[in-house]
């Protein structure tokens, strides 16, 4: 009777295995769906910010790519009362800014809505399990990061002491956050890069650490020309870092 009950149990064991270990290749399915997404993602939020002519086709890509990534996932977790809404609000967001695009005007509007697809899919992802998922971490130092420089920018003429503090909070708050970005791990099979191209991204890391190291220092000078000559030093790497993320492939001219 012993030896039957423990059969049970072993066999129990093993059915629970599978299912885990079902679910968690679901989950890898769903990261690695999110990865792809994110490389098509990329391209056309930046192309949008530069009103670059690659617009339309860079949107083209990326609403193939979310199709088929809505598709499969929008019910996949019918029970988690937000997953469904979350879905929601990045479809609107993606329709105004094809609307946007496709309308021929000027496409940073449609960069703003794309903004809110980032900041979306960063909710989803902190709230559903993937708290560790790069480009969010980049998203997380990108606001305290774009404040700073906004502040410095906006009020090049009147940029008082009240001011420089905020502005030195903001690039505390930066600072960690660009701390989380270099503990972040990195599934190189995942997104596709060689050695060789994990060698570049960390030494793009280290150009923004550099880079917000020394505004530290200018900042704590208080030489107001050279704080605001400087201030879009800190945004410059940061850009590069971001968008090795992205697929620009299909861009590159032909050989």
């Amino acid at each position: 009777m012993k030896r039957k009950l423990l059969s049970l149990f072993v066999v129990a064991g093993l059915l629970l295995c599978g299912f885990v270990g079902s679910a968690f290749a679901k989950d890898e399915a769903l990261l690695q769906a999110m990865v792809n997404l994110e490389k098509t993602y990329i391209p056309p939020l930046f192309q949008t910010n530069m009103e670059l002519p690659a617009t339309p086709k860079g949107m083209m890509i990326f609403n193939a790519e979310w199709n088929k990534f809505k598709a499969a996932y929008e019910d996949y977790r019918p029970n988690y009362a937000n997953w469904g809404a979350y879905f929601d609000e990045m479809q609107s967001a993606i329709d105004s800014a094809n609307a946007i695009v496709q309308s021929g005007s000027s496409y940073k509007p449609a960069h703003e809505q794309l903004e809110v697809v980032r900041l979306t899919m960063l909710t989803l992802r902190t709230h559903n399990g993937y708290p560790k998922f790069i480009t969010d971490k980049m998203t997380l130092f990108h606001g305290p990061m774009e404040d700073a420089v906004l502040t410095v920018l906006n009020n090049k003429d009147n940029l008082t002491e009240e001011l420089l503090v905020e502005v030195d909070a903001m690039l505390v708050q930066a600072m960690k956050a660009w701390c989380n970005v270099e503990k972040c791990p990195i599934d190189a099979g995942m997104w596709g890069f060689t050695p060789e191209q994990m060698v570049q991204y960390y030494m793009l890391v280290q150009q923004e650490r550099t880079a917000l190291t020394n505004y530290v220092q200018i900042l704590a000078s208080r030489n107001i020309p050279e704080i605001i000559a400087k201030a879009p030093s800190i945004k410059a790497p940061f850009i590069s870092a971001y968008t090795f993320f992205g697929d620009f492939t299909p861009f590159q001219p032909a050989p």
